[in-house]
């Protein structure tokens, strides 16, 4: 069992007050990501259990997000322990003598019943409302003390709801149920982690929304400019130019916006770029408009084909009807060379990270300014772009207003190189072990 931080103590000894006092009370806990929240949670479970051993008694993990085999922290403490032969590891439960530790999924919560002694849910901030008056009802039937483990996001998920009327209960009511660990007291109290934490500064940056909800426990508003107009001027004015031959390897992304239909011509945004370690330098961009299906893919053909010949191609399809596009796509272009991304909403944040992060830490260029349609149509689109967040997910850059799929291209290519550089450096570190 790890040695707990000073913080760590300060919560367990609130905590463990309120269940033996028998108080009822509803904590809500706001700690940076990877900071020990799941070993606090873990060795709560070991201390309530333990003292229950005999008398029994029941806690309750709520795990949001389908985290996988979240008993294992608690088996891990338990087989350190002198407690062999006392405990066992079951189906959704873990028992130590008398008492057990009951895990639940959020859509469990209508199925499961107490009474409980303790019950917490980490990452509370992906709770629904509907989901958090389940567990509020279980609670209020069993008197369970509850500690919801939360971050914050938008400014007004249940969870921070319940924060702040926890925090007027202190002005009102003198009574602490909030309870928050700056960034810099986890940083300073816990071997290790200022390290581990300046790697995310310089991957996203301290500006980056991830960041800042995960680590310096700000909330983002939804439709907040996703780029910034400094960022922005930076970007667009200090690139070199166009279509400037440099190191690297050259990849490319397709947005095929639109189809052939009633008049209109089809559609497809082509951007080539220079993946190098140091980031992306994007070399041009082609707006390619035709009359049918068959014109469309050869014009892209000929410009990838002869102009920038890339080892690898990102296809997407805004369009449902795909078939003749993907076929005469993959018989014109390099054999091998084509994959096809899925237009998914984690694709979508994955991207989107990407990008921000790319535009916040400089490891994105463009060319100079050059009054090209395309050049106008990309700075539009990142001039328009907005963040959107889902129930506690993740980010995902939006452009509001005319989208014909440039910043799209560009950020597809973002997260192919970023995702091939963590690869290379066997780093990745979104979510540090907690």
């Amino acid at each position: 069992m790890k040695t707990p931080t000073t913080y760590q103590r300060e919560i367990a000894t609130a905590v463990a007050g309120d269940v033996f006092g028998q108080r009822g009370s509803t904590f809500t806990v706001e700690m940076p990501l990877g900071s020990g929240v799941s070993e606090l949670a873990s060795q709560l479970e070991m201390l309530v259990m333990g003292v229950g051993v005999n008398a029994g008694g029941a806690l309750l993990r709520v795990v949001p997000g389908g985290h996988p085999d979240v008993k294992g922290r608690l088996i891990s403490n338990l087989r350190e322990s002198a407690l062999r032969g006392l405990w066992s590891d079951e189906r959704g439960c873990v028992r130590l003598g008398r008492a057990h530790a009951h895990y639940a999924a959020p859509e469990d919560l209508p199925r499961t019943a107490g009474p409980f002694e303790l019950i917490q849910a980490v990452d509370a901030q992906l709770l629904r409302p509907a989901e958090i008056a389940r567990l509020q009802e279980i609670a209020g039937a069993s008197g369970a003390t509850v500690v919801l483990y939360g971050r914050p996001w938008n400014g007004a998920t249940p969870f921070e709801r319940i924060k702040l009327a926890n925090k007027d209960a202190v002005r009102t009511e003198g009574v602490r149920r909030h309870l928050r660990v700056p960034l810099a007291r986890a940083e300073a109290e816990l071997p290790g982690y200022a390290g581990r934490v300046e790697v995310e500064r310089e991957r996203l940056g301290v500006a980056h929304p991830e960041f800042e909800t995960s680590y310096e426990l700000r909330p983002v508003s939804q439709g907040a400019a996703a780029f910034s107009r400094g960022r922005l001027r930076g970007l667009f004015g200090g690139g070199g130019p166009r279509r400037l031959a440099v190191a690297g390897r050259l990849i490319a992304s397709v947005v095929v916006t639109r189809l052939a239909e009633g008049g209109t011509p089809a559609t497809a945004v082509v951007t080539v770029a220079s993946c190098t370690g140091g980031g992306l330098r994007v070399l041009d961009h082609k707006w390619i408009k035709a009359p049918d299906v068959p014109p469309l893919v050869a014009a892209i053909e000929r410009f990838l084909e002869r102009t920038w010949p890339c080892e690898s191609l990102l296809v997407r399809m805004r369009c449902q009807d795909e078939g003749q596009m993907r076929l005469l796509l993959q018989h014109s272009l390099r054999p091998g060379g084509v994959r096809w991304v899925p237009d998914t909403g984690r694709q979508r944040e994955r991207e989107s990270t990407s990008i921000l992060a790319a535009l916040l830490t400089g490891k994105l260029s463009l060319y100079d300014m050059d009054g090209s349609p395309e050049y106008r149509a990309l700075r539009r689109e990142m001039e328009w772009a907005v963040l959107r967040l889902g129930e506690g997910r993740g980010f995902t850059v939006v452009v509001e207003g005319q989208d014909e799929g440039f910043l799209e291209g560009l950020s597809m290519l973002i997260s192919e190189g970023a995702e091939q550089g963590e690869e290379q450096q066997l780093v990745f570190p979104i979510a540090i072990a907690s």
